[in-house]
């Protein structure tokens, strides 16, 4: 009976463990639309934030030695690997944090431009390319990415759980439920007052943007420092890819907010 009971935990468990990442927060929260007509251009994100040392996992198959070690040397333990097998190799790598990528920034710009608009159907909302074909008053927020970071998480309780449970096997019921964390983007939103026939001869282009950025300088701001919040959870054994965008709709939904609320704050 031990040995059944024993088997059904580590079943339920790695079943659990293998689900991919949801959010488990709630949506931000936007007022209701008053109504008051705008003309609101969203730049292309920026980023200022610094490079992060991380592990990165990968894989690579043996293909030309007929036998290799899947360590450093022959010893005591060894396994050979014969072509085609698959080793795991991982190296540390210096890169930017997943919100100031540029593929992120990209990303996260486009749907952030549809989501205020549907959020405020009574603006006109644009990015800097359409710039020509604004009149009259123009908002220009702009957004700088320092950084993110995990705040919150159970992982690391979660990961002795399963590997002690292995031996003690009541551990496992830990990993039935699944790894919490939450991720807090950090950074700065400005907004800028202009008028639309300034604003054309304001853009700049940079090749690594994807649109036109605008030139303020001189330009008064109001500016709020922000810290945003996506929490989710998946399985300990997951596949990680889903996670990417599940942080991307959190953040698009937090940051859209966070721009409605500064554009109608009152300075």
């Amino acid at each position: 009976m031990g040995a059944l009971r024993f088997s059904v935990v580590l079943v339920l468990a790695l079943a659990s463990g293998c689900a991919t990442a949801r959010r488990v927060d709630q949506p931000a929260f936007t007022p209701e639309d008053p109504r008051v007509e705008r003309t609101v251009v969203i730049e292309p994100l920026f980023e200022l934030a610094e490079l992060q040392t991380s592990t990165r996992t990968e894989y690579a198959q043996l293909s030309s030695t007929p036998y290799s070690m899947s360590g450093f040397g022959f010893g005591m333990g060894s396994r050979f690997n014969g072509p085609g097998d698959t080793v795991v190799v991982a190296r540390e790598v210096k890169e930017k944090p997943f919100f100031a990528r540029p593929p992120t920034l990209v990303e996260v710009q486009a749907r952030v431009l549809r989501e205020v608009q549907a959020r405020r159907p009574s603006w006109r909302v644009s990015s800097t390319g359409g710039a020509a074909l604004l009149k009259g008053d123009v908002t220009v927020v702009r957004t700088l990415i320092h950084g993110n970071e995990i705040v919150a998480t159970d992982r690391t309780l979660k990961n002795l759980a399963f590997g002690f449970g292995l031996l003690i096997w009541p551990l496992q019921l830990v990993n039935l439920s699944p790894v919490e964390e939450t991720m807090r983007v950090f950074g700065l939103l400005e907004r800028f007052a202009v008028d639309s026939n300034g604003l054309s001869m304001r853009l700049v282009k940079y090749p690594s943007q994807p649109d036109y950025a605008v030139n303020l300088a001189g330009v008064k701001s109001l500016r709020r420092e922000f810290g945003l919040d996506i929490t989710y959870e998946e399985g300990l054994l997951a596949d990680e890819h889903p996670r990417a965008g599940v942080l991307v709709d959190g953040f698009v939904d937090r940051l859209a907010s966070a721009v409605i609320a500064l554009v109608e704050e009152t300075p």
